[in-house]
């Protein structure tokens, strides 16, 4: 079972409102290329933090008494120092005996997240963990820049998990090639560019390569796998890569078309609605997989029982 929640930035933003002038056919062709209808941007005064902390509230766990362990995943700090964590820890009243750290990995982050709160409850390290991802990256993309700001949504997501809802990781992978590290930044304006294409190239090569890696580690085939959870990028990437690996649709999930690309919030949100869908209750392990920024890479097997 999946204790989790998540929020959206507040204003709903229609595409085929924002990109009228282009004419309803390159609307139409827009939205059936990324499979975004709907995207969520944050007001003025809501951040990276601000989304956070209402994604860990509305979880309704006495989070200041339970909580031994935050991972704060964000690409959209507002602070480097000091650390967006320690504020984090400030507002959320949290207890000093708690640990909490940053992790900027973008897309890739949460399996990285999701694995270490795993392997630090089954050492004993921690009991509670909290996973919290809080991406505001509309703030940071220029209006006119299509290939972004047709996709990217703000949101927050928090996913809790101690030794009763502990998954059991089968196998993982982890990947990185810093030669990609121009391919999606930060220019000096403060203004997110991404080349899609060659982020596209390097998805649809390297994912396949890390779902057989996944399966061979796990011992697996691919028809015992129940569900595949990856990064919500966009429509192209996720069919493109769903029929280069041959996964059947009933066992592929895409659950982005009205929210848009959450950034490192996309597979928890996803674990969340799929599990109030009762998905995971089937009893079969599950994979994940985050993809993007770097270039990086990061999944796993997981057995929810």
């Amino acid at each position: 079972m999946i204790i989790g929640s998540y929020v959206l930035g507040s204003n709903k933003i229609d595409i085929k409102k924002r990109f009228k002038n282009l004419g309803a056919k390159k609307v139409s062709e827009l939205i059936d290329k990324t499979g975004v209808r709907f995207i969520y941007e944050s007001k003025k005064e809501e951040n990276s933090l601000t989304l956070a902390i209402k994604a860990a509230k509305k979880l309704k766990l006495k989070i200041n008494e339970d909580i031994d362990c935050v991972i704060f995943i964000s690409q959209s700090h507002i602070s480097s120092i000091p650390p967006s964590g320690a504020i984090l820890h400030s507002k959320l009243n949290l207890k000093k005996h708690c640990a909490i750290f940053d992790l900027v990995q973008g897309c890739s982050s949460f399996p990285y997240a999701l694995t270490m709160a795993i392997n630090m409850i089954n050492s004993k390290t921690f009991k509670n963990c909290l996973i919290l991802s809080s991406e505001v990256y509309t703030k940071f993309i220029d209006k006119d820049n299509r290939s972004c700001s047709s996709i990217f949504s703000d949101a927050a997501s928090a996913i809790f998990i101690n030794s009763n809802n502990l998954p059991k990781i089968l196998s993982t992978v982890f990947y990185t090639d810093g030669k990609g590290q121009d391919k999606l930044f930060k220019s000096k304006d403060n203004k997110i560019i991404m080349k899609g294409a060659e982020v596209f190239t390097f998805t649809i090569k390297e994912v396949p390569i890390a779902v057989n890696e996944l399966l061979n580690k796990a011992k697996l085939d691919i028809n015992e796998i129940g569900h595949f959870f990856f990064h919500q990028a966009s429509n192209i990437v996720l069919e493109n890569l769903k029929k280069k690996i041959n996964i059947p649709n009933n066992k592929f999930f895409k659950d982005f078309s009205k929210i848009g690309n959450t950034v490192s919030s996309t597979i928890p949100i996803s674990l969340i609605n799929c599990d109030q869908k009762k998905i995971l209750k089937q009893k079969k392990p599950i994979m994940i997989l985050g993809f993007g920024v770097g270039y990086s890479l990061s999944g796993g097997i997981f057995y929810f029982d």
